[in-house]
């Protein structure tokens, strides 16, 4: 899939699946379903398929909406009949006629992500992409899995494009998997994230071995090649003597439809080149209810961090918290999120990336860090040491002089408020001990009133 397609499906995956299944009861039903959906067959096929599964797992659920659209086709505006079409709930349109390729535009799954999901009125910008992962979301929503309210918390992920290129962590995070129950083929093998390696349970897990249920999740690199994650498909059964995989999924030829595949054979498949099918399988997952994660107060080590713009990397640090996807705010600025950026967040590690922050002024900037089960506060202070030719000993935040704004640094950073880079601590050493201390901050305001003495190495050149 080209890199553009591969976008939209995972801008698709990040758009996700949203409240519990409440086909009566919704607040505003007409942006969960269109008027031309709720007056077609597929409308009285999910009803009955939610009605037949209401006491079955999340996972069975999920598999019988999916099912339920069977035959759902996506319409191309070319020689088809629109008001036919509008009226078998095939496609909906806003101010003027959405749609575009085969196999994107105009389905009732893209129009519920734009106008239930991310509240996008239906004259705004289209979500045109291939649309197989937000037909998943859509089904794992009727299933349950999802509430409306916590995909809206991660609205901004959905508009940016995710780090899939590098990573597994878009897919998994953006359906919010456990990674207990994820496995992963040797395909996937480089795409997963060495930040985050530790967290990867089922790694290098033979496909034919998988443990494939009804209604877990498969996700498909087409070519064989593992290059990408591009397709994600629900499980309908798996034959473990014959290796055949047979599997519904939408986006498929332009329409919801089951498919099989044989994992032994090696074939020319979905127009992609010749391999051997087991080639295409990336990983698996299974999933159950969300639940959610009890509010608390979040706290860390130091409620500031220093960053110099010279570091060849970000930061990291620790937090208190259980969650795993988290947003960053920046001076009440949104900054972006774990799905589509160099950003990591696992049991409590965050990890911010040199590229998210290389942008920012010097000087002092507030943060908030949004996670599942709280926020958190946080002051960044950037310098930039490349910027100064004579580094003083006492010219903590580098700025060419010393006052009492370094003083004021070195006292927070003395008690645990602060933590300073490398080269500060080299800076703040003043009276030459190898520590930093209060002691240091009273040789550097000794320095400030101009004591002839008791001021250590404070103005040295470093």
């Amino acid at each position: 899939m080209k890199l553009k397609r591969l976008f939209c499906a995972l801008t698709a995956a990040a758009v996700l699946a949203t409240s519990v299944f409440s086909l009566t009861a919704n607040a505003d039903d007409s942006l969960a379903y269109s008027e031309e959906y709720k007056s077609s067959p597929f409308y009285e096929k999910l009803t009955l398929a939610l009605e037949n599964s209401k006491d079955k797992t999340a996972m069975e659920k999920t598999l019988a909406a999916a099912l339920s659209q069977e035959g759902y086709l996506n319409y191309s505006t070319d020689g088809i009949d629109i008001e036919q079409a509008k009226a078998d709930g095939l496609l909906w349109t806003g101010k003027e006629l959405r749609m575009n390729a085969h196999s994107t535009g105009n389905t009732e799954y893209t129009r519920w992500a734009q106008r239930w999901v991310v509240n996008g009125s239906e004259n705004d910008s289209y979500i045109d992409c291939d649309w197989c992962a937000i037909f998943v979301s859509w089904c794992l929503y009727q299933g349950g899995y999802y509430s409306r309210e916590e995909l809206k918390k991660y609205y901004y992920a959905y508009c940016a494009e995710p780090r899939v290129e590098y990573a597994a962590d878009s897919w998994i995070l953006a359906y919010n998997l456990n990674q207990k129950d994820v496995w992963y083929a040797p395909k996937a093998h480089h795409k997963l994230d060495s930040y985050n390696w530790n967290t990867y349970y089922n790694i290098d897990i033979n496909p034919f071995d998988m443990p494939y249920k009804p209604g877990g999740l498969v996700f498909f690199t087409w070519d064989g090649s593992g290059e990408y994650f591009d397709h994600v498909s629900i499980v309908v059964d798996y034959d473990k003597d014959t290796h055949v995989l047979t599997y519904t999924n939408g986006n498929s030829d332009g329409q919801v439809i089951t498919r099989q595949i044989d994992l032994d054979v090696e074939e020319e498949f979905r127009g992609c080149e010749f391999t051997k099918n087991s080639n295409r399988i990336m990983a698996y997952a299974d999933y159950d209810e969300i639940k959610p994660l009890e509010p608390k107060k979040i706290v860390t080590a130091n409620s500031e961090i220093v960053w110099d713009k010279a570091a060849d990397s970000g930061f990291r640090f620790q937090t208190n918290s259980d969650s795993k996807i988290f947003s960053v705010s920046e001076d009440e600025r949104y900054m972006g999120s774990n799905i589509e950026s160099n950003m990591i967040l696992n049991e409590g590690k965050v990890i911010i990336g040199k590229s998210e922050i290389s942008g920012m002024e010097t000087g002092s900037h507030s943060l908030m860090f949004t996670f599942d089960d709280g926020a958190l506060p946080l002051t960044l202070t950037v310098i930039d040491s490349n910027a100064v030719e004579d580094k003083l000993y006492g010219d903590i935040n580098l700025d060419g002089k010393i006052s009492v704004e370094d003083a004021a640094m070195l006292q927070r950073a003395s008690v645990g408020f602060v933590r300073l880079t490398d080269l500060q601590n080299e800076l703040a050493d003043v009276n030459g001990d190898g520590r930093v201390s209060v002691l240091d901050v009273t040789c550097i305001q000794k320095y400030i009133a101009q004591f002839a003495n008791g001021k250590g190495r404070t103005g040295d050149k470093y």
